[in-house]
Formats: structure tokens, sequence, C-alpha cells
């Protein structure tokens, strides 16, 4: 048993709870079961059967115990629970409770508990890249021709809604492919762009690392959605910063204060707020950013009314003419379970950060993959200020968040006096010197 572990540990895979885990977050919504009012997909059974065993697994480990960034994500998954018992009742509360606590906490536990080094994150980034590039043949065939070939299939085979109408741009169709919204589905590929960069291509701009960023920037490109294209901006944004100022000391502190004289200037010379200048900037169209200003004049308002538990999925007072779709994800959160849900989560996460900031001894390849985490977290945050994350994104998000948690003492893995003997690390994920 002992041996299938270690072969387990050396393959170039995810261990099989996690690589089913990631390939079901891309199975389309038509196969989900329904189990009398609660919809059953793939994901949602992985993580329930997986949950206790998970949970089990991070109690028993020492070389990463539990620490407050696991009993403040558990605290967010507790506080909506219970949020949505208060505003919600007990009979329904029970049930759309119980999924939040599987979908967030358990997708984290997970992470927290089968990604333990910095080698299994460069597996679960290796996973994720190719399921990517497998749908990436899907998005372009669905741009070009108008059809949604995966989504329609499994309709076809399994009923379900299949695709809804969504208007054209710039001449092309928005690719679906297995997800429920063209954006969740650029979401998903954008996030990946930090990963392919500093793990799977070394950090180098070499002909083999070029083409698999072209990859992931070209499916970003199918989904034909602001908030994706601007994630992927900002990644490779930042990623040049990394380049250009290599060897610079205090060179991140130094684009933070870049930000906060432009928050300052913004505040200062504009009568909106930063925040609202992002928002309505962050878009497509001018209708979309139009529309989002007010999701967040409303949804604001709504946190003021509301602000221990919130509304639960009880709907939002907003403008006649505003559709119910509330496209920020920080938003969202915090008017569906209250203020403290927001505050745990957001919580955990800097506490995270600031443990992987505080990681300065580890090997290069152990400092690439905390930047890669970094950057595509920084993706993801700035996404969730223009899309709302949903079903299996939201699900794929707080995995990625327990995967911060594998960084956090890479040392462990890569030689430490506590380490223990392992074979060489596979060849995708040595980092190769800085070009």
């Amino acid at each position: 048993m002992a041996k299938a572990a270690t072969n387990a540990r050396d393959s170039v895979w995810p261990v099989a709870s996690v690589a089913a885990l990631l390939i079901c977050f891309t199975l389309p919504p038509e196969t989900s079961v329904s189990l009398g009012s609660i919809r059953m997909s793939p994901y949602r059974l992985v993580l329930i059967g997986m949950f206790f065993p998970a949970l089990m697994k991070l109690l028993s480990m020492r070389d990463n115990p539990l620490c407050l960034p696991d009993y403040l994500m558990f605290a967010h998954s507790l506080w909506a629970a219970l949020a949505l018992f208060v505003t919600m009742g007990i009979a329904e509360g029970v049930e759309t409770a119980g999924i939040y606590v599987f979908e967030t906490f358990g997708a984290y536990l997970m992470a927290r508990a089968y990604v333990r080094t910095p080698e299994d994150y460069a597996k679960v980034l290796k996973l994720v890249f190719a399921i990517t590039a497998s749908l990436l043949l899907f998005a372009v065939m669905e741009s070009f021709t108008g059809v949604h070939l995966l989504r329609n299939t499994f309709k076809a085979l399994l009923g379900g809604p299949g695709p809804h109408y969504i208007e054209p741009r710039l001449g092309l169709t928005r690719a679906f492919t297995s997800f429920e919204h063209p954006i969740l589905y650029g979401v998903f590929a954008a996030a990946g762009f930090g990963g392919t960069y500093f793990v799977l291509g070394g950090g180098r701009v070499d002909k083999k690392s070029i083409k698999m960023l072209g990859v992931v920037a070209g499916a970003t490109f199918f989904s034909l959605s602001g908030g994706p294209f601007t994630a992927l901006a900002l990644q490779i944004g930042l990623i040049a910063w990394d380049r250009l100022t290599w060897g610079i000391e205090g060179r991140w502190y130094m684009l933070i204060g870049l930000f906060f004289m432009i928050w300052v200037a913004l505040s200062l010379l504009s009568n909106r707020s930063p925040v609202l200048i992002f928002i309505s900037y962050l878009t497509f169209s001018a209708n979309s950013a139009y529309n989002r200003v007010h999701i967040w004049d409303y949804g604001t308002a709504e946190v003021g009314r509301h602000p221990i538990f919130g509304i639960g999925l009880n709907d939002w007072i907003r403008a006649p003419w505003m559709s119910d779709s509330m496209d920020n994800y920080w938003l969202l959160t915090t008017v569906r379970y209250g203020v403290p849900a927001f505050l745990f989560l957001i919580s955990a996460i800097i506490l995270i950060l600031m443990k992987l900031r505080a990681n300065t001894g580890s090997s290069r390849f152990c400092k690439n993959a905390i930047k890669s985490w970094l950057v595509a977290f920084v993706g993801y945050a700035l996404a969730g200020l223009t899309v709302h994350f949903w079903n299996a994104l939201m699900v794929q998000f707080f995995f990625f968040i327990g995967c911060g948690m594998a960084l956090v003492r890479p040392h462990l893995a890569t030689g430490g006096a506590r380490a223990k003997p392992k074979a060489a690390t596979p060849n995708y994920v040595r980092r190769p010197a800085w070009t």
C-alpha cells in the first residue's frame, strides 16, 4: 500500500479524487440528475463522497496542520449556512445550506487534503491546461459555426435545458463549451494563464511556452466576455512587471504604491468612487458598464439594509428594467450571506497571501509556483468584480484557494529538514534558468 501511495505521488497527474473533481468541473450541466428538488451534478457527487475522507486526512496531517485560514474558511461556510437558515427558513435552509457547505468548504478541503506540495499543485495545473486545450477545440468550432457541440450533444443524450441564446460579438458566436455561460468558460480558461507561464512554462518565453500561453489566451478569447479579458490582461501585466523589474528590491511594494496613488487620484478627481470607475471600464460594452454600475448601487444598498445575515436566495431590490443577475461575486456573496461571511472569506485569503509572502526561503520552482498562485488569484479577484461565480466555477475558485495552502511551506517538499526522500521532480515542473 505504501508503494502504491508513492507511485501516485510520483505520477504526472493529480491523485484520482482530485483528477475526478477537476474533470467534473467541466462536464456540461446536462449531466446532472435531480434528486427531488436537489440538482446533483457530477462534481457535487465527488464533493459529497470525499468530504469526510478529506476532512479526516486534513485532521491527521502533521507536515501542514490546521491553521487559522482553515478555521476562517470553515467559519465562512458555517455563517453562510446560518444566514440561509435565517433568511430561507428551516425546510429550504437545510437543503441550500448543505449544498453551499459542500461546494465551498468541501472544495477547499479537497485541495487542502490532497494537494499538499508544490509538485501536487503543478500536477493540478497540468491537468487544467490539458482540459483547457481540449475545450479550445470545441470553442473554435462553436464560435465559427454557431453550434454548441458539447451542450447540444449532451442535451440530445441526457435531456436538460441546453444553451440559451446570447447575442454574438465581433461577428462570432460566444462559446459555452461545457459551461452554463460563456463568461464562466472564459474565467475558467483565463485563470490558468499564470500557472501556465510560471510553472508549466518555467517562467520562460520560448517557443513551447508561447504555444501553451497561446492556447490559454485563445480559449479565453472565444468566450468574448469582458471579465475574462480583464483577468487575462491583468495577469499579462503582472508577468510583464515581474520580468521588467527583476532584481529591483521592493518592486512589488512599488507596484502596490503605484496602485494606491492611482486610487487616491481617482478619488480626488472623479465624482465616482474608484470601485465604480473600475467596474464601469472592466466590461465589454457601454450597456454592460451602465448595468454594472447600477448593480453596485442597488447591491450596496441591500447590504446596508441586511448587513448581518443578508437576504439569502431571496430577490433583491432593483430598478424594474434590471435583470435579477448580480454580476459581482464579491458583492453578491455579501448581499446573500451578510458582511461576516464576506469578512471571513477575505480574511482567510489575506492570511494565505501573507503566509505566501513570508515564505522567502524556498527554491526557485516553489517561488514560481507561489507567483503563479498570486497572479491567478488577482485575476480571479478582478474578474469577480464583473462576474458572478456560480456552480462549477465557484467550486473551482474555492478549490484554488485551498491549493494556495500547498505553497505555504514548500520547503517540506523540496529538501527541508523534515522532507522525506522522493523521486526527482518531473521535467514539466522543473524551474529552468530565467531568460
